[in-house]
């Protein structure tokens, strides 16, 4: 598993021309028949690919950097470390499911993710953590790398404040 060394098809649902701070990141995807199981109620690792689909729509139409450019251009990456997925209730075909997506935390090189989905009448389908590590992807292996800061300003924007308990 990848981790930190220090440890530590979308569109924003937002009017603001610049995410403010605390902004959610919001996408909707609908449930296709390709995406469920035989009676009709989505296949969870269709899911979590959904949950992998919202990051991807987050960095490009949020963050102004597209997978392609970080990932085959630049040779740079953001892999998953972990991710954690409790579902909450089904989906099925047909349905439109809302995902939105916090930040958590911000490491040197990490980004801790809170993403839940829920059906457009608020009945929930899932929540996740998902940590993912900004890589240099051009050696064998890859390489955690702190977040340039252009990165981390436009990821900062959607930290939310965490409550205790």
């Amino acid at each position: 598993m990848l981790q930190e060394e220090d440890g530590a098809r979308g569109e924003r649902s937002s009017s603001h021309p610049a995410p403010v701070s605390g902004e959610i990141f919001e996408v909707r995807y609908k449930l296709r028949f390709g995406q469920c199981d035989p009676a009709g109620i989505a296949f969870f690792p269709r899911l979590v690919e959904m949950v992998n689909w919202t990051v991807e729509d987050w960095f490009d139409g949020a963050l102004g950097a597209t997978f392609h450019q970080i990932h085959i251009e630049e040779k740079r990456g953001m892999p998953a470390a972990s991710v954690s997925v409790d579902f909450r209730g089904p989906a099925r075909l047909g349905d439109i499911v809302v995902f939105r997506l916090a930040v958590a935390a911000i490491g040197r090189s990490s980004v801790t993710l809170d993403i839940r989905a829920d059906h457009e009448d608020g009945r929930k389908v899932l929540t996740a953590r998902h940590v993912i590590v900004h890589c240099d992807l051009s050696g064998e292996a890859p390489k955690s790398l702190p977040l340039p800061d252009d990165l981390r300003r436009a990821i900062g924007c959607y930290l939310v404040a965490q409550t205790t308990g």
